[in-house]
């Protein structure tokens, strides 16, 4: 089964920044629905989330829910997880990691969900390998493109209730593919890039940063300057899913 035409997406950030990515997502032609601490909800086509991967600068993640179900037992868990299209994320022989957060639920061993979700994968798509996420001090200075090749799915389970989220960049899209070291104590560019917008600075107008450090904010300015899409140097997991055709 293909994904649907309408997707249901949400793109994180860091808290208080909400309102700066619904007017990004509203510049893209995108119209934010709900907004909460830490993200907004969106509803997108596939090119809509191909341009929002691309163009996002103060976005962490884009995820892309899968399936949404009751389940109070691991019973209703694995029936529930036999009939979710795995293989619209999932590529066969492909690298795949639950992350997996329980509260206020009677399933609450966050390590038993996941390996009962993975039964389920295995179960629908062929030759499919199972692995840790990188932690978060990892990921900042990992490789864009390893981290590309797997596909996290994000499990959240609250009161009960079972979301499924496939994380359609990989890497996390500060992570724009440009920087060849990282310096001390980094400025992240989604930030920098937030911080721009806060301000009121446009292209055109004169910038000053007298502590610049390893350059992220004016790096991120020249990049606004030129219209250059922050995520054009790097891959992103959704290039991988199957239920994604070339007009992605």
């Amino acid at each position: 089964m293909p994904l649907p035409v309408a997707l249901t997406c949400f793109a994180t950030a860091t808290p208080g920044i909400e309102s700066l990515l619904s007017d990004e997502l509203r510049a893209l032609g995108i119209v934010p629905a709900a907004r909460e601490p830490g993200g907004v909800e969106f509803a997108a086509t596939r090119a809509q989330l191909a341009e929002a991967l691309l163009w996002l600068r103060t976005a962490n993640r884009v995820v892309v829910r899968i399936a949404a179900f009751h389940a109070r037992s691991f019973g209703e868990l694995e029936r529930h997880a036999a009939k979710v299209a795995w293989g619209d994320v999932i590529a066969a022989g492909g690298a795949v990691h639950f992350r997996v957060t329980s509260k206020k639920s009677r399933l609450y061993h966050e390590d038993g969900i996941a390996e009962r979700l993975e039964r389920a994968v295995a179960g629908s798509v062929r030759g499919v390998k199972f692995v840790r996420a990188p932690s978060a001090a990892e990921e900042m200075e990992a490789d864009v493109t390893r981290l590309s090749d797997v596909q996290r799915i994000i499990v959240r389970v609250m009161r009960d209730e079972v979301t499924l989220s496939a994380d359609a960049a990989g890497a996390l899209l500060h992570l724009r593919g440009y920087r060849q070291a990282v310096a001390k104590a980094p400025l992240r560019e989604t930030l920098a890039a937030a911080l721009l917008m806060a301000s009121g600075w446009e292209p055109g107008l004169p910038l000053l940063d007298p502590m610049c450090g390893s350059g992220t904010i004016p790096i991120e300015a020249a990049m606004m300057s030129r219209r250059m899409a922050p995520g054009r140097t790097r891959r992103f997991a959704a290039e991988a899913w199957p239920g994604v055709d070339a007009e992605f």
